[in-house]
């Protein structure tokens, strides 16, 4: 199996403060049967701003660690990037997952959802592929939207998606309709979707389970990652 997105490497974000707790977390992701996992600390402007190069070397480093461990356990680079309006100057130079064009992307609860389906379209533009980081508990995201306060932000979205689609790019999932147009664009644009195991498992409460079931059955995700920031986390998040 294949962890698309945790934060094991030390000192870099929220993760594991030391590397004792980095092996740690590499020793119950490959119990869980993972045999690749990719590293994608957080870079957040003004609170996560690690290189890339730190990066780089931290998976390097923890990965001649636990292979004198003897832990069976692949680790691949990548960032978990915020979506916000300084992504597109820190793309000039990005870190995707492993060798892929594929880019992890949290998108925020605050950010309109009229940035973000720009900033998304100008990602693929520059020929990558966003991977959106759960999705499940992203209020923009929540298929089958029942709430009428919502619907003024998509009568006015509309407009905006009718003119950014890429020709060229067929829509690659053949489902029924999650009822949400921004996702349903994104899905249209070729963007990928990572759910969070700990939110089938109620990590992330019940609106989030619920909603991570249903994009599940609509079959929206294509990878799972699990989001493990500390060795404490495993026990909900890998059983």
């Amino acid at each position: 199996m294949i962890d698309w997105h945790c934060h094991i490497l030390a000192g870099l974000d929220d993760g594991p403060s030391d590397p004792e707790q980095s092996l740690t977390m590499a020793g119950l992701l490959s119990q869980a049967g993972f045999s690749t996992v990719y590293c994608t600390p957080h870079l957040m402007r003004g609170r996560f701003e690690a290189s890339n190069q730190q990066v780089r070397q931290g998976v390097e480093q923890l990965q001649q660690t636990i292979t004198r461990h003897g832990i069976p356990l692949l680790l691949q680079p990548g960032r978990e990037y915020y979506l916000d309006e300084r992504l597109p100057e820190l793309l000039r130079d990005p870190l995707p997952l492993g060798d892929s064009r594929l880019l992890l992307i949290e998108i925020p609860s605050s950010i309109p959802a009229e940035s973000a389906c720009q900033l998304l379209y100008g990602i693929v533009r520059s020929g990558f592929t966003p991977v959106i980081a759960h999705p499940e508990r992203c209020p923009l995201l929540e298929p089958a939207l029942q709430r009428t306060e919502r619907r003024n932000i998509w009568s006015s979205l509309r407009r905006l998606l009718h003119v950014q689609k890429r020709p060229q790019e067929k829509q690659h999932f053949t489902t029924e309709s999650t009822g949400n147009p921004l996702l349903e664009y994104l899905r249209d644009l070729g963007c990928s979707f990572q759910g969070d195991l700990g939110s089938f498992n109620g990590l992330y409460g019940q609106r989030a389970r619920t909603a991570a079931e249903t994009l599940r059955r609509l079959n929206v995700f294509d990878r799972y990652g699990s989001d493990l920031h500390f060795p404490l986390q495993a026990k909900s998040i890998l059983r």
